[in-house]
């Protein structure tokens, strides 16, 4: 529990310097009166001596309390009332006796001795008060900072932190275009006077403190390798200086690792980017190059021998040139799509839409890619209908029925199924190609994603299948793959769509 020295230092601590000191006065001189008015309480029980005790007490008090000036007027004070009230002769200033002196002395010593140590100890906490609170400020600080994951973001963390640490006005300056630009601040203070910004470029060029005109004052941000900004301050007290400068270098170096942090991330997105663009490029030129031969070759062929060409022979030309085309029209369509989901465009038509009619559309449009594969059906009898859009739900079946047709072996079996559960129609598709390895099932939906293919069939530019977990992912449904499904061997697709009204437990 506090004591009432402490509630009292406590209260005067809390004021301004001016009224902190009048207030130890004044309370050293209530003590006095304390003293007093104890000891005329028990001047009955005791004698002179143990009487200056009690004011002793009411010095030590004030000195331990308040510090030395307010012991020195306890002393005087307690010093005259003793004389006057208890020592002979009574209520006169007249000192009776020479061993009164030694009390008298006793008195200022104890409050020179007691008021200095006093003052020692409270000098000291309030240094290791301020320490404490600048290493609390800075460990926050660190924390805030630290969270910053852009240079625009670690300015206003250090604004807010500045501004909090050192109570002065902080704007954060980071380079642009054509000069510097307020990055954090207060709201509202979007650009500095032309003095001020004069000022600010200066201590950018030189790195050196500059003052402006309308009051800021401005420092150089200095990280671990370079300059990375300038700071404004206006309205700092003197005695923040150290908090702040503390603060601002650990501000630079959040500041560089941010800058960093965002130029590696730039960096990256150009080289997935470059990645991307190198994958695309290559691709084109190896499946484009294929069917446009073939088309090139057979147009040309019958160009020049159309007459002497066996109707056979020409059907079988346009065939091939026909088959070539849908071909490269896949591959545009292809490209298209991703073009779609990359660039966000892709917007759902949903309507109610029965499953079993979309995977039978996806199997009648396949055709002749399906050559000798027999597709086996499983279908509920009764399946709950599901908002999406048929259009895009067809072609990521396709892009799925497609895959298994390039990699199953031709007379084997391509099980495609629609069920549900309480909150999901189903939808599997599942071939008896050779799998897929477990090292690849993670990347399978992954653009330009290829296994080694065993025919002409396996050719495609690799957009399949991330194009069919867009456009699923673009209805709110999911899609996952499992492998191998049986011997070692087989794929199995598993297409989740959500119902817009769960079905009770009873129900199914």
């Amino acid at each position: 529990m506090p004591t009432p020295v402490r509630l009292l230092q406590t209260a005067a601590d809390r004021r301004r310097p001016g009224a902190r000191a009048i207030g130890g006065y004044v309370a050293a001189l209530a003590l006095v009166a304390l003293a007093t008015a104890a000891a005329r309480a028990l001047e009955p029980v005791l004698d002179g001596g143990n009487l200056a005790m009690v004011f002793q007490v009411a010095v030590l008090v004030s000195a331990v309390g308040f510090g030395l000036g307010p012991a020195l007027l306890a002393a005087l004070a307690a010093a005259v009332v003793y004389n006057f009230a208890f020592l002979s002769p009574r209520y006169s200033f007249e000192i009776g006796h020479p061993a009164d002196l030694l009390t008298f002395s006793m008195f200022f010593a104890v409050a020179l001795a007691t008021g200095w140590l006093a003052g020692r100890v409270r000098d000291n906490a309030r240094v290791s008060a301020r320490q404490a609170d600048t290493v609390g400020a800075l460990l926050e600080a660190s924390r805030t900072l630290s969270a910053a994951a852009t240079p625009d973001q670690a300015a206003q963390a250090l604004a807010a932190q500045a501004t909090a640490a050192a109570g002065a006005i902080t704007i954060v300056l980071l380079p642009a275009e054509d000069g510097l630009r307020i990055a954090g601040g207060p709201t509202g203070l979007e650009k500095l006077s032309p003095d001020g910004a004069a000022a600010a470029r200066r201590v950018w060029e030189s790195g050196e403190t500059s003052d402006a005109e309308t009051g800021w004052t401005f420092r150089a941000l200095q990280g671990l390798r370079e300059r990375v900004g300038v700071v404004g301050l206006r309205g700092l007290a003197p005695d923040a200086e150290g908090r702040v400068s503390a603060l601002l270098e650990q501000g630079a170096v959040a500041l560089e690792r941010a800058q960093l942090a965002s130029a590696a991330a730039e960096n990256e997105a150009l080289r997935r980017a470059d990645q991307l663009r190198s994958a695309l490029l290559n691709s084109i030129s190896h499946d484009f190059r294929t069917p446009l031969s073939s088309v090139l070759g057979s147009a040309t062929t019958l160009l020049e021998f159309g007459t002497d060409l066996k109707p056979a022979v020409r059907r079988d030309l346009l065939e091939s040139i026909a088959e070539d085309a849908r071909r490269l029209n896949r591959y545009v369509g292809e490209l298209l799509d991703m073009g779609r989901l990359e660039a966000g465009a892709l917007r759902p038509r949903r309507s109610w839409t029965d499953a079993r009619e979309v995977l039978n559309a996806a199997v009648e449009r396949l055709g002749e890619r399906l050559g000798r594969r027999k597709i086996v059906r499983d279908f509920a009898r009764d399946l709950s209908k599901v908002r999406t859009d048929p259009v895009l739900l067809e072609q990521a079946l396709l892009n799925i029925l497609d895959n298994a047709a390039a990699y199953a072996p031709e007379g084997s079996r391509i099980e495609i199924a629609a069920h549900e559960d309480l909150a999901n129609v189903l939808i599997t598709i599942e071939d008896e190609g050779p799998g897929i390895p477990a090292d690849a099932l993670d990347r399978v939906f992954d653009k330009f994603r290829r296994l080694q293919a065993p025919s002409d069939r396996g050719e495609g530019l690799g957009l399949g299948l991330s194009i069919a977990r867009g456009f699923i992912e673009a209805m709110g449904g999911r899609i996952a793959v499992a492998s191998p499904v049986a011997d070692g061997r087989g794929s199995r697709f598993l297409i989740a769509l959500p119902k817009a009204v769960p079905t009770a437990k009873e129900l199914l």
